[in-house]
């Protein structure tokens, strides 16, 4: 049985460590099995610019839990075990809300989506580029971008798939 959790996250501004959303799917053999998704209340200030890209408002979080409250659900959910993510933001997005709130970093094997999804397709262009929506449009997964849960699942799908094309199991795709 193979388990993988994918992840995405949406944030305040450019400070990385102000994570306003986190969206988590969870895989088994193959399959979405079950989501998770939160707002968080990053303790700071939303730039216009972001909330164009997401639609998050600090009205949106507001009561919402700051990231050291979920803190613990996700390290139960995440310690020892595959967690998938598209480019280096979301994984940089979580070091820094570490740093930033004194927290242990998990224990995890970090999968980026696009690195697997460059190697499935022999590290040649792709028409568009590999960002997250071009590579859901190219292996025709539908998705609405910038929520973080659409975005987590997507990039759960693009690992999949790409290890379909591959003709190895996730377990490859580690040592790749």
């Amino acid at each position: 049985m193979t388990r993988f959790y994918s992840l995405d996250v949406e944030t305040a501004n450019p400070d990385q460590s102000t994570i306003c959303q986190i969206g988590i799917g969870i895989f088994e053999d193959g399959e979405l099995i079950d989501t998770w998704k939160s707002y968080i209340d990053p303790q700071d200030y939303f730039h216009w610019r972001f909330i164009d890209i997401h639609g998050i408002t600090e009205e949106d979080v507001e009561g919402q839990p700051i990231f050291p409250d979920v803190y613990p659900v996700l390290r139960q959910m995440f310690e020892n075990n595959i967690v998938v993510h598209h480019s280096p933001f979301d994984r940089v997005a979580f070091r820094k809300a570490f740093e930033r709130f004194g927290l242990e970093p998990f224990e995890v094997q970090w999968l980026d989506s696009m690195q697997i999804a460059r190697k499935a397709f022999g590290g040649g262009y792709i028409d568009g580029g590999y960002n997250l929506a071009n590579l859901a449009s190219y292996l025709d997964i539908e998705f609405r971008h910038h929520d973080a849960l659409e975005d987590s699942i997507t990039a759960g799908k693009i690992v999949l798939k790409s290890c379909k094309i591959m003709k190895i199991d996730l377990g490859m795709c580690l040592s790749l």
